[in-house]
């Protein structure tokens, strides 16, 4: 199957348009995109900064409330003097509000500001803690979370509670989720979780978070894309975390210029529909009317009346071309009755020919001959003069009979006489006498005789094609064959010679070296009478010649 070519602005749509539109929104997406990865990347360098500093802001309050418990002087001092000086120490109520208590190395309790707490149970669970260290108080489902810091002063060991609001701690987390795209968490060294800007998840366990410092991108739990920065507070071997959804941390402006872009998908839109509307209403209709001109110029006149559709533009091409078409038709009846004129013409001059050739030529010659029989007997003695008027009498009898024939082919009385059967069987008789040749004659259904008109034009169409086959075709057998149907007739002639390349079309056959009058002529014969001749052949495979009609009787 041949692919024919796309017309050239639907080339330029195609190949030009479409492809500019393309390439813009990959440049804008890709603009979009990078400055999207641009904001991204300063807010987690920002991130960053800040929470590597609230995380050194934590770890020097941590390391500055221990310092306070290791400064309380209580070297060398009894238990009832460092019961009195934490008594004393009003201050300590203050910065430790969840009480301070001193124990000795042995684990004992010897002092502390809140008698009512279990101080000793306490003791004992920070006992296996390093000299200082800070132990979580947590309070699941809640931001009530308390530090115990232990520190040692004079040989015992000091154990002070503080809550994040008075460390203070609460403010420095509060402040890195003011958003509500902002999630901040601390994570203890068990991975527990100690403050969380969403109170209920207080006490659950985290998986180990990223060492810090570090900033990574991650899916968050509602699914959204999260910047995660994390940082340590190596004092207490805890971690801070803050994750940030940064599309919506960005200004409405950055957040929905992702969407600018799609302003040229309505330029897109229209390019594919005047695409479309290209392809439906000029492109289609014109290949369209493009084969009905096709077919129109072989002929089919009938072709170009069905509308092409499309723009008015086309329309009124067609409409043209059916004017044209229209003229054209009204030239081929004219040159149609020009042509039927002419060969009644010919066929009358023909017949007076025959006519002239058959009373006077041919009676002429029969009298020449009863001549030369009548001298005969005068030259009974003479042997060489009467070997001379056998020769003169015998070239006078092929004459005639040669003579008779011409007749016969100019005007078939046969044809006049009996009907078109038996003068197509006198023509195959007397073109068989080239021996070169064999002609086999074959007739199927009832003969009937037709309109005279008829009747000689499928005459003259079989005799062209015989003396085609006998002059041209080189063959050695020809089939004549005549096949009377109940609404039509048939006409035949095949034989087995060389062949040729037949054009397509009748108006062909003039065009190039070839001038094929004969066929032109059998077509112009079938024209006239509506007949329908058609002309079969290849190089090597013979010629068919079929010429069909409706059956046209004569008038009685």
């Amino acid at each position: 199957m041949k692919i024919r070519p796309p017309s050239l602005p639907l080339q330029l749509l195609v190949f030009v348009v479409l492809p500019l539109l393309v390439l813009l929104m990959v440049v804008a997406f890709g603009g979009v995109a990078l400055h999207q990865a641009a904001m991204r990347d300063m807010l987690a360098n920002h991130n960053d900064q800040v929470v590597a500093g609230a995380a050194s802001g934590l770890s020097e309050q941590l390391v500055q409330w221990r310092e306070i418990l290791s400064e309380l002087g209580l070297s060398g001092a009894d238990p009832e003097s460092v019961q009195s000086l934490v008594e004393r120490s009003s201050w300590l109520g203050t910065l430790f509000d969840g009480g301070v208590a001193i124990f000795s190395a042995d684990g004992r309790l010897l002092a502390a500001s809140s008698p009512g707490a279990d101080w000793p149970a306490l003791g004992q669970q920070i006992s296996s803690q390093a000299p200082s260290a800070f132990v979580p108080l947590v309070e699941p489902g809640q931001n009530a979370t308390r530090i115990a810091i232990q520190a040692t002063a004079g040989g015992l060991r000091v154990v002070g509670v503080v809550s994040l609001d008075a460390l203070p701690l609460s403010s420095i987390l509060t402040s890195l989720h003011e958003s509500a795209s902002t999630a901040v968490y601390l994570l203890g060294a068990d991975g527990v979780v100690l403050y969380h800007s969403d109170p209920g998840r207080v006490g659950e366990h985290f998986a180990a978070a990223v060492p810090g410092p570090a900033t990574v991108e991650r899916t968050g739990r509602e699914g959204s894309d999260v910047v995660a920065t994390v940082a340590q507070i190596p004092v207490a071997q805890w971690t801070l975390v803050q994750e940030e959804r940064w599309k919506e941390t960005l200004s409405p402006v950055m957040r929905y210029s992702q969407a600018a872009p799609l302003a040229l998908v309505p330029g897109l839109l229209i390019a594919m529909g005047a695409m479309w509307f290209g392809i439906r209403r000029i492109v289609v209709p014109l290949r369209r009317l493009e084969a009905q001109a096709t077919e129109l110029a072989w002929g089919d006149f009938a072709a170009i009346e069905q509308q092409a559709g499309g723009i008015n533009e086309i329309k009124h091409l067609q409409a043209t071309l059916q004017h044209m078409a229209k003229r054209v038709q009204a030239a081929q009846v004219s040159m149609h009755d020009y042509i039927g004129a002419i060969t009644h013409a010919q066929e009358e001059e023909r017949q007076r020919l025959a006519r002239e050739l058959h009373d006077q030529t041919t009676q002429a010659l029969i009298a020449l001959d009863h001549r030369q029989q009548m001298l005969k007997p005068y030259l009974t003695d003479d042997p060489a003069a009467a070997e001379l008027l056998a020769g003169i009498r015998a070239m006078i009898v092929e004459t005639i009979e040669d003579l008779r024939r011409m007749v016969r082919a100019l005007r078939p009385v046969y044809l006049e006489t009996l009907g078109l059967v038996p003068a197509l069987q006198m023509l195959a008789r007397d073109l068989e006498l080239d021996e070169s040749m064999a002609i086999h004659f074959e007739k199927t259904g009832s003969p009937r005789r037709l309109a005279p008109e008829h009747e000689i034009a499928l005459y003259r169409i079989a005799q062209e094609a015989l003396n085609n086959a006998r002059r041209h075709s080189g063959a050695s057998q020809v089939w004549l064959s005549v096949q009377f149907g109940e609404k039509q007739i048939t006409v035949s002639v095949r034989d087995n010679g060389k062949g040729f390349s037949p054009p397509r079309h009748a108006a062909e056959l003039g065009e190039g070296g070839a001038k094929h009058f004969g066929i032109m002529g059998m077509h112009e014969r079938a024209a006239l009478i509506g007949a329908h001749l058609q002309v079969q052949s290849e190089p090597g495979a013979g010629t068919t010649v079929t010429v069909r009609t409706p059956i046209v009787t004569a008038p009685e």
